[in-house]
C-alpha cells in the first residue's frame, strides 16, 4: 500500500480485470455517460465494483465524479441533493436509485470534528487522488473508469479481493474514531463477503468500541437494519458478538445470545434471522419490525413474567412488558414509532392466536367472531408468520401454526409490500424559533 502523501495510481486494463461496462445496470451507464458528456470524470465505485470482480451481480451501483452536487443535479431531471454531513445526489429512476458522490478532499483544516475525532461535517471536495483516502476498506476503494474501462487501484484493493482480506485504509484506530460506523461495517462485510479482518483492523476495534455511543440514534438504527437485512444477518450477529460490538446496539441482547447454550435466546433469534436472509436471497420484501419483534421476543417474555409476579392482569402485563423492552431498545436505537406499533401488534396477537386457534377442519365461514376479528387485525399475517417461527423452536405446537396458516397464506410473493426502515417523516420537523421584535414589544400571538 502506497504512502498517503504520495498516492500511486495503478490502472488495470479491461482485458485484465474482466469487467465490462455492460455489466453495469442500464441506469448506472446512463448516469456515467451523462456525466462524461458533461465534461466530468465519472467512475463506478465501491461495492458494485467489488461484487463484479467476484462474479456477483451488485444490488446497487454507486458513482463518483469531480462534478459538484449542484452540477450533478442540473444534469438529471429526477435528482435530489441529500445529506448534511456530506452532500450527495440521488438520481431516481422508476426501479433504481443511483447514488452520485463528489470526490472528497483531504483538507483536514476544513473538515469539522468532534473532540474525540469523529467527523461531523465533511463537505470538502477534491480529486480522485484524495478521495481514495477517505474510503473505508481497500476492497471498496476500486474505481471503474467510464471513459477507458480501466480499473483504478491505489491501495492494492484488487489483491485484497482475491485474497479475501478486509483491511482499513490508513491507520485503523484513527479511521474508526473518524466514523465509528466503520466498525459495524467491518462486521457486516466480514460476514457477508466471508473476508477476514487484518490483525491491525481487528485490534483497533477493541480500543474504539465505546465511540459507537457517539453515533446519533437514528443513524445507528439505520446501520443496524443494514446489518440485519443485508442477506447475511445470522452471520453478522455472530460476528458482532465476536468483535464485542453487539452490546453497543442492544443493551441486554448480547448476554442472551449463546449459540451453544439451549437456554439462551439464540434458537429463536437464529430462526428469525435465517428467515430474513432467505427472503433477501429471493429478492422478496422484508419487514424490519418483524426482525425486531423476533430479536426482543424472549426479553419481552421475561419482562412479562416480572409484571405477572406483581399480580398485573395478563393483557396489561404484556403491554407493560412491551413498554419496558422498547424503552431499553431506545437507549441505543431510534426505532420509529410506526415500526414500534407494528412490533407491538405482532407481539399482542401471539397469545390471542394461541388461545383462539381454529380446529383442523374449521373453514373460514365457520370461524367464530373472535377468530374472524383476528384475521382482519392489522399485521395478522406477519403475526402468524412469527407464530410459525416460534413453532419451529417448540414454543408453540405446530398444529396451531398449521391451523392459522390456512387462513393466512405465507408471505412470499413479490407483491408483498416492503416496510421502509426510515422515512423522512420519522425525523419530524424542526420547530422554528420566534424572533422578538426590537424595543421589547411582543405580538399577542407569541405570548
Amino acid at each position: 500500500m502506497s504512502d498517503k502523501t504520495t498516492p500511486i495510481q495503478t490502472r488495470i486494463p479491461a482485458e485484465t480485470h474482466g469487467i465490462s461496462l455492460n455489466d453495469l445496470s442500464e441506469n448506472a451507464r446512463f448516469v456515467l455517460e451523462r456525466l462524461h458528456e458533461g465534461g466530468f470524470e465519472a467512475y463506478a465505485v465501491g461495492g458494485c465494483v467489488r461484487d463484479l470482480l467476484r462474479g456477483r451481480h451488485p444490488k446497487d451501483f454507486d458513482v463518483v465524479t469531480d462534478a459538484r452536487p449542484e452540477q450533478v443535479k442540473r444534469l438529471f431531471k429526477r435528482a435530489r441533493i441529500i445529506g448534511r454531513r456530506f452532500k450527495i445526489v440521488h438520481v431516481v429512476f422508476r426501479d433504481e436509485l443511483i447514488e452520485v458522490t463528489t470526490f472528497r478532499g483531504g483538507d483536514a483544516a476544513e473538515v469539522k470534528r468532534a473532540d474525540g475525532g469523529m467527523i461531523t461535517r465533511d463537505n470538502v471536495f477534491g480529486t480522485i487522488d484524495e478521495d481514495v483516502w477517505r474510503r473505508d476498506f481497500a476492497c471498496n476503494a476500486l474505481y471503474l473508469d467510464f471513459a477507458s474501462g480501466e480499473l483504478v487501484d491505489y491501495v492494492e484493493g484488487l489483491t485484497d479481493i482475491h485474497s479475501g482480506r478486509l483491511r482499513v485504509i490508513g491507520e485503523p484506530e484513527s479511521r474508526y474514531r473518524e466514523d465509528p460506523v466503520r466498525m459495524l461495517r467491518a462486521a457486516r462485510f466480514a460476514a457477508k463477503l466471508g473476508f477476514h479482518l487484518t490483525d491491525d483492523s481487528e485490534r483497533a476495534i477493541a480500543h474504539c468500541r465505546d465511540t459507537i455511543a457517539d453515533i446519533a440514534p437514528a443513524r445507528l438504527f439505520d446501520e443496524t437494519v443494514k446489518l440485519l437485512q443485508g442477506g447475511a444477518g445470522r452471520q453478522t450477529v455472530l460476528e458482532l458478538k465476536r468483535l464485542g460490538l453487539l452490546a453497543y446496539l442492544f443493551d441486554d441482547l448480547a448476554t442472551w445470545i449463546e449459540p451453544n447454550d439451549p437456554a439462551s435466546d439464540w434458537e429463536l433469534i437464529q430462526a428469525v434471522l435465517e428467515a430474513t436472509d432467505d427472503r433477501v436471497a429471493k429478492d422478496l420484501p422484508v419487514n424490519p419490525a418483524f426482525l425486531f419483534a423476533g430479536l426482543f421476543w424472549r426479553m419481552l417474555g421475561r419482562r412479562r413474567m416480572h409484571w405477572l409476579h406483581q399480580r398485573v392482569p395478563a393483557d396489561d402485563a404484556l403491554v407493560l412488558a412491551a413498554d419496558d423492552v422498547l424503552a431499553v431498545a431506545a437507549r441505543r436505537l431510534m426505532i420509529p414509532r410506526r415500526l414500534a406499533e407494528i412490533i407491538r401488534a405482532i407481539w399482542s396477537l401471539q397469545p390471542e392466536l394461541e388461545r383462539d386457534s381454529p380446529s383442523a377442519n374449521q373453514t373460514a365461514s365457520s370461524l367464530s367472531d373472535e377468530q374472524k376479528a383476528l384475521t382482519t387485525a392489522p399485521w395478522f399475517r406477519a403475526a402468524v408468520d412469527f407464530l410459525c417461527l416460534r413453532s419451529r423452536t417448540r414454543e408453540v405446537d405446530q398444529s396451531i401454526c398449521e391451523a392459522w396458516r390456512r387462513h393466512a397464506p405465507e408471505r412470499g410473493g413479490a407483491e408483498d409490500a416492503s416496510v421502509d426502515a426510515l422515512k423522512p417523516s420519522d425525523f419530524g420537523k424542526k420547530r422554528r424559533r420566534r424572533r422578538r421584535r426590537s424595543g421589547g414589544n411582543r405580538q399577542k400571538a407569541g405570548v
